[in-house]
């Protein structure tokens, strides 16, 4: 990181504080990066189903290699890295409640609009959390070296199985 940013370490460290300050800013820029090409993913479809598989597709993208943010089947940077130490630091477990929290607002934000009452709160909520449980796991197998087209496939399904076919404009 010296190296990248031309900087010495002690100056390093003045800048952006320790090595753990520094990891969670990390994870925030790429949780801000994420959801910034997500929602533009989400743009270029119709209806929840369309919006959601499209966000889907994005996200496996993306933990597979096949965007400019990453170059290799990492995974998702916050919930392949933060878990593991999550039990033993409190601003690790901070960060990671802060990531599922901004997934479930999203999912839940979108749901909610593309919906329009069609379903109740309760109902927006539990489907949004399902969904970033699914993008969890996506991230998952990406990382295990699952195929593209198969997790596609995987997350096509549970987008069809979790948001409700209130009428022909949420398909």
């Amino acid at each position: 990181m010296c190296a990248a940013t031309n900087l010495n370490r002690p100056s390093l460290y003045a800048a952006f504080g320790g090595k753990k300050d520094i990891y969670l800013k990390v994870v925030e820029r790429f949780a801000d990066q994420v959801q910034s090409r997500l929602r533009e993913a989400g743009r270029t479809a119709k209806g929840a189903k369309g919006r959601l598989k499209a966000i889907m597709a994005a996200a496996i993208d993306l933990y597979t290699g096949r965007t400019g943010l990453s170059g290799a089947p990492y995974g998702c940077l916050a919930i392949s890295t933060l878990p593991s130490e999550a039990a033993r630091d409190k601003d690790i477990q901070s960060a990671l409640e802060t990531v599922t929290a901004r997934m479930d607002k999203g999912f839940a934000s979108l749901i909610r609009h593309e919906m329009q009452g069609a379903i109740v709160e309760e109902e927006i909520r539990t489907a949004a959390q399902l969904l970033a449980l699914m993008l969890h796991g996506l991230s998952i197998r990406a990382r295990a070296g699952e195929k593209p087209e198969r997790l596609k496939q995987l997350a096509e399904c549970a987008v069809d199985r979790i948001i409700p076919a209130a009428s022909p404009e949420t398909l």
